[in-house]
């Protein structure tokens, strides 16, 4: 097993200064014009738009053209009462009508018959299949594969055989491919496939048919065994760190053997395999070939720690191309002997050749097989390709986050799934009747419908793809860094000689408005600062006014807040793998918005992965560069992480005692550098936890570390805080409304940070302080605004930043701090947060405020009988990001 300790240090001295292009712009949603993005990128998408609903997926196209299928997740105009998919019909005259068809579950994928006459789509977590002709989109036939044996089977991509007498389908959580009748829908023939088998195509002369299997592993349950008088089958902390020799062969712990992961280099992990179909209902594998980069091979960066992620795959002319969404890349396959013909890599800016973050997904080529399109998720763009050189010809500016392309004639229609973003929320900026998204959900999904671009104008919206990512435009003069002095360099390579400490502590689920709409000299909202100083008891009404959380308030004045700070993400899932220092990769997106549910079904261990709003990534998430620990790691900055990292897919809140707040069914690894340097006696997301006992914990292990260290402490401290999510309201626990939650949570972030004001690093001390989410707060500005705290002597006194920044503008600051270079491309354009320190240091502690007795004691949440809180350790703890709970929240500002 190769060790992480082997990778090289990315050399950081010749990257030039990157920046979004926002500036001081606030996030604003503009159909038609230029939308401003919660990252700071702009959006510029081209053509027709057409709204669906949200988390567009996919689409399927009719064989002549003229009927496109969108996927998206849940209603798709808001007096629906059941799931929906939508179609879209005249594609060819430009008439285009359009329908919401009825749907069982969400629809994760469709396909076409031949004829054109049935379209056979997935019901997604319901397990089956329907069938509609296509005259009058009446549904023909149903099924459940529960119903036929084959119990939480979830098909992600279906195919009909060239002559359509057979439907074949991948049940990416049974891990098999299927066949099955296109008439009955009846299963006619199971065949196994790879880890988490994603995506289905067929070969050009019918005589094949391939499959990508994106996962790694094959998860198993943790066997049962007894502790301390309870049989359980989960253990208390995860059991090992991947890579390491443990992670792939085993290990005992708490009483029982662990089963190892195997070797991550499996023929099954992250492949592309070929199934002969000589007797087309019994197709047969023949063939397996690896896809992009294997896992600890080689890469621009020295190892790659994540794999390749072989997701959409396309088949043209005797070749198969498979898009490598980790490796920014294309393999191409010769489709009869799978032998690998050639290696298309995409590229977009000489400035950041080195770094990944296209995240290439969907794909389409030409009829004459020239010209590959391809989305590029992680630059709001689809790429057009030189299938047979590999030259980028150019890039198609489209909206946020585009997941699959189809070409029809001479039109390219490209499902993007977060459409233009969400825009504002609260009762006094509903969105209106105006608005061409009015009547759809929050962040609705859209298809970019558009013609095909000639050459001039593909030069043209090329270098607007460029500008919209903050990326140098041949020709034109690049951004030079500030003149102004700062304690942080603006450029990589050079480590602070101000700040070599720096303390990241991240809470959960808040708005700007929701805590500082009524801060002095900010852009807020006052009636919506529920949680500010004067603030209110949802539960009693507005007519008492009350401070809910000072410290957050007091901190904000007396140092430094970004009042134009946003989250990429949109919950606690994807949100803490960005505050990780990850874009979420595209295994991440696709199972987090439209995916498959945790189950514990042994014969549906695909669905061991999904891991729902717990946010820590497993092996599948891993990126080719890694993330902020390993970048830490091999840069030489020694960390100390509390209460991240092991919120892994199927953790839960029950018995037995668990020192780290939470339960873990599957064997599940962290990262091996973040394994190695968490203290697991600090407990995760658990609300039954008081965040004032955290911070205790916090400050008692920091003074063992500082014992055991020969005084010193490490450089980068990283602590989760997460009461202020909130929960139902437990008075005999010490939390009489929802908002007192809240306010143990800003306690005990005075706390943490008066202590660390007395520590003799403070001198040398930056704090970041922010959350992994918005949640369900109102913000005048845009729902994915947020707020991030510059702390410590270096900090700004009482300033307001307004540069347009976001959780990657936090990472990239603490990679300038160390002296590191970017990890991957987001951080690497991400605005820095220079503005908001200074060179006049002010070294004075700070004294934490107590919280108003009315809202929050913190004596009434100690049980003497429980000191160390293992009983509550123990109990059942409300879901992160509930849906029930978040909805209780949201209607509060409606």
């Amino acid at each position: 097993m190769l060790s992480l300790f082997c990778l090289s240090v990315v050399k950081p001295t010749m990257f030039p200064y990157l920046k979004l292009p926002a500036n001081l712009q606030v996030a604003k949603v503009r159909p038609g014009g230029v939308t401003v993005l919660p990252s700071g990128k702009f959006l510029t998408p081209k053509g027709t738009r057409l709204w669906v609903g949200e988390d567009l997926w996919g689409l399927a196209s009719s064989p002549d053209g003229d009927t496109l299928v969108a996927l998206a997740t849940g209603e798709t105009k808001k007096n629906a009462t059941e799931p929906t998919f939508t179609v879209f019909s005249g594609l060819r005259s430009g008439n285009i009508s359009r329908q919401h068809i009825q749907q069982v579950e969400i629809a994760p994928a469709a396909v076409f018959s031949p004829d054109g006459l049935i379209c056979v789509v997935s019901t997604g977590d319901k397990g089956g299949l329907c069938s509609y002709e296509t005259k009058e989109w009446k549904r023909v036939a149903s099924t459940t594969f529960a119903s036929q044996n084959l119990a939480d089977a979830y098909i992600n991509e279906l195919r009909f055989s060239k002559n359509g007498q057979h439907l074949y389908a991948v049940d990416v959580a049974r891990q098999n491919l299927v066949t099955l009748d296109p008439r009955t829908l009846e299963v006619k023939h199971v065949a196994p496939a790879g880890r988490q088998p994603y995506s289905l195509e067929i070969s050009s002369d019918g005589k094949s048919i391939f499959v990508a299997n994106i996962g790694i592993f094959d998860y198993s349950l943790i066997p049962k065994t007894d502790v301390a008088g309870f049989l359980t089958s989960e253990l208390t902390a995860p059991p090992f760190g991947f890579p390491s020799k443990q992670a792939e062969h085993g290990v005992n712990a708490e009483g029982r053997f662990v089963p190892g992961l195997g070797s991550a280099t499996s023929p099954d992990a992250q492949s592309v395999w070929s199934y002969d179909l000589a007797t087309p209902g019994t197709p047969t594998v023949s063939r397996k070939a690896k896809s992009g980069i294997l896992i600890h091979a080689i890469a621009d960066a020295g190892k790659a720690v994540g794999g390749s992620a072989p997701n959409a795959l396309l088949a043209h002319h005797g070749e198969l191309f498979v898009s490598n969404a980790n490796n920014d890349s294309i393999s191409v396959f010769d489709q009869r002997t799978l032998k690998l013909i050639r290696t298309i890599r995409l590229r977009v800016s000489p400035a950041i050749d080195n770094l990944r973050g296209i995240i290439p997904s969907g794909m389409a080529i030409s009829p004459d097989g020239k010209r590959l399109y391809v989305c590029e998720s992680g630059l709001n763009a689809v790429a057009v390709v030189d299938s047979k050189t590999g030259r980028m010809v150019g890039h198609i500016p489209t909206g946020w986050f585009p997941m699959q392309v189809k070409l029809m004639g001479n039109k390219l229609a490209i499902a993007t799934q977060k459409g233009l973003g969400r825009g504002p929320r609260g009762a006094k900026h509903k969105r209106s009747e105006s608005d061409e998204r009015f009547g759809y959900p929050e962040m609705p999904g859209m298809v970019d419908l558009l013609d095909l671009p000639d050459d001039n104008t593909l030069r043209s919206w090329t270098q607007q793809v460029l500008r919209n990512n903050g990326l140098p435009v041949p020709g034109e003069a690049s951004i030079q860094p500030p003149t102004s002095r700062s304690p942080i360099s603006y450029l990589p390579g050079k480590p602070s000689k101000d700040i070599e400490y720096v303390v990241f502590i991240t809470k959960e689920n808040h708005t700007f408005d929701g805590i500082f709409g009524a801060l002095k000299g900010a852009n807020g909202e006052p009636d919506y600062a529920e949680f500010g100083m004067n603030g209110w008891i949802a539960e009693k009404g507005k007519q008492d006014r009350l401070p809910i959380m000072p410290n957050h308030i007091r901190l904000a004045e007396r140092f430094s807040i970004s009042d134009n700070f946003y989250m990429e993400p949109q919950a606690s899932g994807d949100g803490h793998r960005w505050l990780n220092g990850v874009y979420p990769s595209l295994w991440t997106t696709r199972l987090f918005y439209s995916g498959w549910d945790f189950r514990r079904n042994p014969e549906a261990r695909g669905r061991f992965v999904s891991f729902g709003s717990n946010g820590s990534p497993i092996p599948e998430d891993y990126l080719e560069n890694g993330s902020l620990w390993e970048h830490l790691h091999r840069g030489g900055v020694s960390f100390r992480n509390y209460g991240e990292g092991y919120e892994l897919p199927g953790t839960a809140e029950p018995f037995p005692v668990s020192r780290t707040g939470t339960t873990f069914p599957v064997n599940h690894p962290m990262p091996k550098v973040l394994f190695d340097n968490t203290d697991f006696n600090f407990p995760a997301y658990n609300n039954n936890i008081p965040d004032i006992a955290r911070a205790q914990w916090f400050k008692e292990d920091l003074e063992q570390y500082r014992k055991t260290h020969k005084g010193k402490i490490p450089r980068f401290l990283n602590i989760a805080i997460c009461n202020d999510h909130g929960s139902e309201a437990t008075p005999n626990r010490g939390y009489p409304y929802v908002c007192s939650f809240m306010a143990d949570n800003d306690l005990a972030l005075g706390r943490i940070v008066e202590y660390l004001s007395q520590q003799p690093e403070w001198k040398k001390m930056a704090i970041f302080v922010t959350q992994d989410d918005s949640g369900g707060d109102g913000d005048h500005v845009d729902r994915h605004r947020s707020f991030v705290l510059a702390l410590g002597p270096w900090a700004k006194k009482g300033h307001v930043s307004h540069e347009h920044t976001s959780i990657m503008s936090i990472i990239r600051t603490i990679y300038l701090i160390f002296g590191l270079g970017p990890n991957n491309m987001f951080d690497a354009v991400a605005t820095p947060l220079n503005d908001m320190f200074t060179m006049s240091p002010d070294f004075s502690p700070y004294k934490h405020v107590l919280t108003d007795p009315r809202v929050f004691k913190p004596e009434a949440t100690v049980d003497p009988n429980d000191p160390n809180f293992k009983k509550r350790r123990t109990m059942p703890s409300n879901q992160m990001d509930d849906p029930a709970f978040i909805r209780w929240l949201e209607n509060r500002n409606q």
